[in-house]
């Protein structure tokens, strides 16, 4: 296996992971006025999130590190000819996490309110930024026949917005699961009583926006080489919604939630796969597309990056894991970080 071939690879795990792991911190942010309604379920839903935060949101600095170093020419195409989703989404993912370190630290409780207002609208805006970017990346942006991007309004279709929309259920559902599964009381009554239907909702959307983009044209032969795939995976990911509604009916809100991240995590590997070598294609279908092995660095780099930072990634991923598996109960809860 060759180098690009390799870190291309490694940058679609990432990002696929970030969206499973962050994905819930919008989740849990934008439902946050609806499974906690008091100041004081507020502070324990985000007291159960907070373990998570800041690890979750790393995966995003991991995977744009990664791709900026090993991928640069896929990096410019990606984050700016989807310029606005992706600004929509790391604007939303920079307010929550700053909100949720915020709230709690002014004794006002109007003022603790505002901050929750704006964790949820954060949380939405993240879940549709990434929604929108990867329905836009699925399509075509703005790139000429030498791979330089010219501008970023081909992103802005109706069917991307339709994406955006979808991901901001499925990650509501995401974080909804969550809720129910490090809470206990209320608020994870009444974030169980919600996983189901806003999964259905999310899967729903996330149909008609395939359904819309096949027949529109924004997923045509030249967007996506292999759209047997993203329909497969698609439906792969519905299925998932919909064991994460059973296991959520069965008292399992764990399983639900693994099964909500799978979901989540489906939607990038869907993009990328059916896309793959070329994941950032001319919406011009008159242009030749670059493939993702002439937009990656240098050999010498991609060897020095591969044994020095590869087994430093090793090291984040088992750490990751082992934070995860700590706080893993409702009883763990307890230990969370007292900045929320």
């Amino acid at each position: 296996m060759s180098y690009p071939t390799l870190w291309t690879i490694g940058f679609i795990a990432l990002f696929t992971g970030y969206l499973m792991l962050a994905g819930a911190n919008y989740g849990v942010g934008s439902t946050l006025l609806v499974t906690a309604r008091t100041d004081r379920e507020r502070r324990t839903v985000l007291g159960g999130l907070g373990p998570f935060l800041l690890g979750n949101e790393a995966w995003l600095l991991v995977s744009v590190g990664i791709l900026v170093g090993t991928l640069p020419g896929l990096k410019t195409q990606l984050l700016v000819g989807a310029a606005p989703f992706a600004l929509t989404a790391l604007s939303g993912a920079l307010v929550l996490t700053s909100a949720v370190m915020l709230r709690s630290r002014h004794p006002d409780l109007a003022v603790r309110r505002r901050w929750d207002v704006a964790i949820c609208v954060a949380g939405i805006a993240a879940a549709f930024g990434w929604g929108g970017f990867l329905t836009a990346v699925a399509g075509g942006l703005d790139i000429d026949g030498e791979g330089h991007v010219t501008g970023s309004g081909a992103s802005l279709s109706p069917v991307s917005l339709l994406g955006g929309l979808a991901a901001v259920a499925l990650f509501a559902a995401h974080g909804a699961a969550f809720t129910a599964a490090r809470t206990t009381g209320e608020s994870a009554a009444r974030a169980a009583r919600i996983t189901g239907p806003l999964g259905a909702a999310g899967g729903a959307l996330a149909a008609v926006t395939v359904l819309a983009g096949l027949a529109g044209g924004h997923f045509d032969g030249d967007a996506l080489r292999r759209p047997w795939i993203a329909v497969f995976l698609m439906a792969a990911a519905g299925v998932a919604l919909f064991a994460a509604h059973r296991r959520m009916s069965g008292g399992s809100p764990w399983q639900s939630f693994a099964a909500t991240a799978t979901a989540v995590g489906l939607l990038p590997v869907a993009v990328f796969a059916a896309k793959y070598p070329y994941l950032v294609t001319p919406s011009d279908s008159g242009t030749a597309a670059t493939a993702v092995q002439d937009l990656a660095a240098d050999s010498t780099s991609l060897a020095l990056i591969t044994w020095t930072a590869g087994p430093v990634l090793l090291l984040v991923i088992a750490v990751q894991i082992r934070m995860w598996w700590l706080f893993r109960t409702t009883e763990e809860r307890a230990a969370a970080p007292a900045f929320h």
